[in-house]
């Protein structure tokens, strides 16, 4: 009796000690295919980020980008499907950029994709409608990612308060990684990656796809910076050639006349501007003289003043009456000015052997003539609208043929608001007294050294602060 109990007794501890054996050697197993998977998942991690910096250095193209993302993010963490969506700057929402082969169920499936029976097409369906649909900041979990600025993991999609009333079949069994990308505290985007069906994604997943995420954020927010600099570059290059188009446009020099000295000056705020000057023979013995502004500035406004130039230009040889001109000129442009745009214009002409100028004025700068024989300052200020605000009968009313005599040494100076409207830093204009003021005092100087002297004053008086106004000058001096 006492043998078969030592027997059982030593029978038991061998079987305890060969099943401990076998649970140790059983846990040992699957720490060490843990362990191998965490390897091998960090290996596919390791070779993404490396062919990611190369994707980043050797080619910037955004589709190529986008694309290695998703398929790269999704083959590391051995999911099967995944979508890319990037935040549109100006309305705030998110556009699915790229989506996987496979179909990635991020959203409600419609109503009509439901109804359509058979699955293949339902799932063409799905993906376009996926692949259209941008994201507003309220309209999915996806979008409050980003919002939160928090990483999602989802181990059953049907299940999903957010798919809880409209979950399909696309969403049984789907399990789901998403992430926000962030780049210099700057939102980017979400990057979703899906697996249907196996194991739910393990706590190394999440932080090996966190850790991509916030890599490919980099790379995302680094390309992104990239075409902006490129764009901006070829914004740059545009701009410059917009601006040597439009100084070509400008007189190279003034008409040589026998009863008139005239002389210009030009200086643009930005490459392109809003100013205009022209000189334009009338016939055999005038010339006419315009001076413009648009309100506004940059590309729109050198647009508009290109089409001012090229409607009076061809409206002004043999017309002789400047409104007759300046009405033309407003029926042309009228149709085709913004509402908030208009143009003010001043066009005289000029006439050999005669002191007697025919001005129109449509809202122009009054233009300022000093009389040599009292030393007196006179600014002419007929009535005029300015072009593009009326298409006709109001217009042709307040634009009107004024004339004036100039005596022999008389100054006329035109110029655009830039030049009386210019601040200093205490925020004082430089205005229309100062200018009489400078006109009167150096009424001896030619008209080239008054235009030049004025346009350094202008400069002197707002030293330190940006120009934020084209200017224009031109003197008329009566020979």
């Amino acid at each position: 009796m006492e043998h078969f109990v030592y027997a059982v007794l030593l029978t038991l501890a061998i079987a305890t000690a060969v099943f401990v054996w076998l649970r140790e050697r059983r846990a040992l197993t699957r720490v060490a295919r843990e362990r191998d998977a965490i390897e091998i998942e960090e290996r596919r991690m390791f070779d993404f980020l490396h062919g990611l910096g190369e994707k980043l250095q050797d080619d910037h193209s955004p589709s190529n980008m986008h694309r290695y993302i998703v398929d790269g993010v999704a083959d590391v963490i051995s999911g099967d499907a995944g979508v890319l969506y990037l935040l549109d700057g100006e309305t705030g929402h998110l556009v699915p950029i790229y989506q996987s082969a496979n179909t990635s169920p991020v959203l409600l499936v419609p109503v009509e994709i439901k109804a359509v029976e058979d699955h293949a097409e339902a799932e063409s369906q799905y993906r376009s409608y996926i692949r259209l649909s941008t994201l507003d900041k309220g309209s999915s979990f996806i979008s409050r990612v980003l919002r939160e600025e928090k990483p999602v993991c989802v181990v059953n999609l049907i299940e999903h308060a957010d798919f809880a009333a409209g979950a399909s079949v696309f969403h049984q069994d789907v399990r789901l990684l998403a992430a926000p990308l962030v780049y210099a505290r700057k939102k980017v985007g979400v990057l979703v990656v899906t697996r249907k069906g196996g194991d739910p994604f393990s706590q190394n997943d999440e932080e090996v796809f966190g850790s991509v995420a916030e890599q490919s954020s980099f790379a995302l927010g680094s390309a992104i910076i990239h075409v902006e600099a490129a764009e901006k570059r070829r914004f740059e290059r545009e701009l410059t050639q917009a601006s040597e188009i439009q100084r070509v446009l400008l007189p190279r020099s003034a008409p040589a006349l026998s009863d008139y000295e005239v002389a210009a000056e030009y200086k643009a705020a930005r490459l392109v501007s809003g100013d205009y000057y022209d000189y334009i023979r009338v016939d055999e013995d005038r010339y006419g003289i315009a001076i413009g502004d648009v309100c506004g500035k940059g590309i729109a406004a050198s647009l508009i003043m290109a089409m001012c130039r090229s409607n009076l230009r061809s409206r002004a040889p043999d017309n002789l009456s400047p409104a007759s001109v300046l009405h033309s000129v407003n029926h042309s442009i009228f149709p085709d000015i913004r509402e908030d745009m208009f143009v003010s214009l001043l066009y005289l002409i000029v006439e050999r052997g005669s002191n007697e100028i025919t001005m129109a004025r449509a809202g122009h700068e009054p233009p300022i003539l000093f009389r040599r024989s009292t030393g007196k300052i006179e600014v002419i200020e007929p009535p005029g609208l300015a072009a593009g605000i009326d298409e006709g009968p109001v217009f042709k009313r307040s634009v009107k043929d004024y004339r004036f005599k100039m005596d022999s040494g008389d100054i006329l100076l035109l110029y655009t608001d830039g030049v009386i409207e210019c601040e200093n830093e205490e925020g004082d204009e430089f205005g229309m007294d100062r200018l009489c003021r400078l006109i009167a005092e150096n009424s001896e100087r030619s008209s080239q050294d008054l235009v030049n002297f004025i346009t350094a004053e202008v400069s002197q008086f707002s030293a330190g602060m940006a120009q934020t106004d084209d200017i224009t000058l031109i003197a008329i001096e009566k020979r």
